[in-house]
């Protein structure tokens, strides 16, 4: 995407991602677009690959476990970690860490490892027995919606040398949508927290919208409160487009 088009809280992470910084945390309002971005922006041949941090996740999410195959035997199935450290073999990978802020006990400890700098990283891989450590070009962007990323734990946010706060979705996100709910979407979910709406809730609003109509599909997406001032919104704006 033209750097032109992209919000500043963008362009810093695209700048930060061009001069090398491989540790980033983007935080602030959700529904922004911050993992998709984390996806794909300067997403090199290791491709990217996500960790969903939950209160029930296991170590074999990050690092991996030994899975039983249709055969009656047990595989080694690598953990989204070491997937994005290994990349495609020759360069490391992305890895994407979302609601970090959830992680915690033996599992935050293990993830502290896995995102630690290159140099002290290191895994011995149970089926191999083969020492692994992150691959050149290995990244981490860590995506929370705390508005402070100090209140992430401590050690978590030292190993990551740089904050940006998303207060603006990401325009190929924003894209993603019918063109007519473009602009509704790019304010609103640029609002304040108590007006504010994810794109999240836009996506289903223009998925509802093809079956049901407008009111109801904007009540389903948004609530019944929110989803009203929205359908003005909407039809304020389209009636601008008009004029």
């Amino acid at each position: 995407m033209e750097r032109t088009h992209l919000p500043a809280c963008w362009l810093d992470f695209e700048d930060a991602l061009e001069a090398g910084i491989d540790r980033i945390v983007l935080y602030g309002p959700s529904g922004t677009g911050k993992t998709f971005a984390a996806l794909h922006a300067w997403v090199g041949t290791g491709g990217a690959h996500r960790l969903v941090c939950t209160e029930e996740m296991t170590a074999a999410d990050i690092t991996g476990s030994w899975m039983p195959t249709a055969a009656g035997t047990f595989e080694w199935m690598d953990g989204a970690g070491i997937r994005a450290w290994q990349g495609d073999g020759a360069r490391g990978g992305r890895l994407v860490v979302d609601e970090a802020d959830r992680a915690s006990g033996d599992v935050l400890a293990l993830l502290l490892a896995v995102c630690d700098t290159d140099g002290s990283a290191r895994f011995d891989h149970p089926a191999s027995g083969a020492a692994l450590s992150p691959l050149g070009g290995f990244t981490v962007v860590m995506t929370t919606n705390l508005e402070q990323p100090e209140d992430l734990p401590h050690a978590l946010r030292d190993r990551f040398p740089v904050a940006i706060r998303i207060d603006a979705p990401h325009p190929a996100a924003v894209d993603l949508l019918p063109e007519d709910l473009r602009e509704a979407a790019v304010a609103i979910a640029s609002a304040p927290p108590e007006r504010r709406a994810s794109l999240r809730a836009f996506y289903a609003y223009a998925r509802l919208r093809e079956s049901l109509e407008p009111e109801r599909a904007a009540r389903l997406a948004f609530g019944a409160e929110r989803g009203r001032e929205v359908s003005d919104a909407l039809a304020v704006n389209a009636a601008e487009l008009v004029r």
